[in-house]
């Protein structure tokens, strides 16, 4: 079997071909939007890209075609050999992906998603970066209103938040400037443009019965829901609830030297808007659901280890629960997410 590596580029994409035949390798240089008809051509082989935006496309495009395909994480490829000794070509680094595949049967790859689950995700993300943006304005325009010393109660992302700040500002005897005029209004339209993704991922979860399933965990709406099935793609890509906290990064960090096992807060990483708003959804069930037996093995936590830390475990609870109701088909049973109980006279906490 032929190993190929790529090294994939905006507009322009290096291939190094590594014949089974023991011939010379075979390099060129190709556009990237040719890669798929190129890979079509090929005869049956093992091909190797490191992941980027471009790969996705061109992977999918790889296995059409039948090819053993891998896609190495970009923190690997060094180890591979990519960029050694400080140089860095790009005809050079598709060799050296071409080697690695040679050279290691079991090389790590990503995952790749479906192409509906990257649509979901491309909502997702989309809904993440209006409300980036919305909120960047909104402190802007909060900022400009302490310097006047005008103090408003209520969240930016209100829809009467506009009309509030209009009200106040033209009270004010340097009334409303143009500049913050102009901000406003582009806070009234991110608004809209959040609404309108929201009815789209609303009727999206209301039609998939894996989202329908999740939603019947309380605080788990269908933006929760419809993100967490969008970013996981497939329930079976893990094989425990502990391998899934740790993609989320749900888990708490190590510091651990001479011996001495030292547990700092929850690491830095995995997907950020997903795990934001599995902490909303374990807000939301601690304030609406105080007796559900989830929410008293939270306060029972918080009560040894403080609130903040049984909301995130509380997170985590809630995120495996809903892997495992998607994994096994089941619906959400409160019995068996804790066995904590309210007591019969109503005065404590009981184990059941």
């Amino acid at each position: 079997m032929d190993h190929i590596g790529i090294d994939l580029g905006a507009r322009h994409s290096h291939v190094v071909v590594l014949r089974s035949s023991g011939r010379s390798p075979t390099r060129c240089k190709l556009r990237t939007v040719d890669l798929p008809c190129w890979l079509e051509k090929q005869p049956r082989s093992r091909v190797v890209m490191e992941a980027c935006t471009q790969s996705p496309t061109i992977a999918r495009a790889s296995m059409t075609a039948r090819h053993a395909t891998k896609v190495v994480p970009a923190q690997l490829v060094r180890l591979l050999g990519v960029g050694a000794r400080g140089i860095k070509t790009d005809d050079r680094d598709a060799e050296a992906l071409a080697k690695a595949s040679q050279h290691n049967p079991d090389l790590p790859s990503v995952h790749l998603r479906s192409e509906v689950s990257c649509h979901r995700r491309e909502l997702v993300s989309s809904r993440a970066n209006l409300l980036k943006a919305r909120k960047s304005i909104a402190t802007s325009i909060k900022s400009w209103l302490r310097g006047r010393l005008i103090v408003l109660k209520g969240r930016a992302s209100s829809k009467v938040f506009s009309e509030v700040v209009r009200t106040a500002a033209l009270e004010h005897p340097d009334g409303l400037p143009i500049a913050i005029d102009t901000m406003l209004e582009t806070f009234d339209h991110l608004t809209e443009q959040i609404e309108r993704l929201d009815k789209e991922v609303v009727s999206l979860a209301q039609t998939d019965g894996v989202c329908e399933r999740l939603m019947m965990i309380p605080g788990v709406g269908p933006q929760v829901s419809f993100a967490f099935t969008a970013h996981l793609d497939r329930a079976d890509r893990f094989a425990s609830a502990d391998d899934l906290a740790s993609y989320l990064a749900l888990v708490p960090g190590e510091s651990t030297t001479g011996g001495k096992v030292i547990r700092t807060s929850t690491i830095k990483a995995g997907p950020l808007y997903l795990k934001a708003m599995l902490v909303q959804a374990a807000w939301s069930m601690w304030r609406s659901r105080p007796n559900d037996p989830l929410i008293l093995w939270a306060r029972a936590l918080a009560d040894r280890r403080g609130k903040c830390i049984a909301i995130v475990a509380l997170a985590r609870k809630i995120a495996t629960i809903m892997w495992s109701m998607w994994k096994h088909e089941t619906s959400y049973d409160p019995a068996r997410a804790s066995s904590m109980r309210v007591s019969k006279a109503n005065t404590g906490i009981a184990m059941a």
